[in-house]
């Protein structure tokens, strides 16, 4: 499978020192990067017995999942009872 990325500069140059220190290019340094990502996701969600793993590890687990959303919400009392009589 072919995958085009666009990567900022800063993090470019990073991507070629690093792969240049590893004595690779770097499309295989960042096949491996994903590759590496991608076997600790299926650690986390497929090879561990879900009965085996406490709650918190449970929870770490889902909360990895899903990155922090840094959206706004309305939590006013007044957005929350709007259109009620009171």
């Amino acid at each position: 499978m072919n995958v085009s990325l666009s990567f900022p500069n800063e993090i470019e140059t990073a991507l070629r020192q690093q792969a240049s220190a590893r004595g690779v290019d770097i499309a295989t340094f960042v096949q491996e990067i994903v590759a590496e990502r991608l076997h600790e996701v299926q650690e986390e969600t497929l090879e561990t017995p879900p009965s085996g793993r406490s709650l918190s590890e449970k929870l770490q687990s889902l909360i990895r999942l899903h990155p922090p959303s840094h959206g706004q919400v309305d939590d006013s009392r007044e957005s929350i009872y709007a259109g009620r009589d009171a």
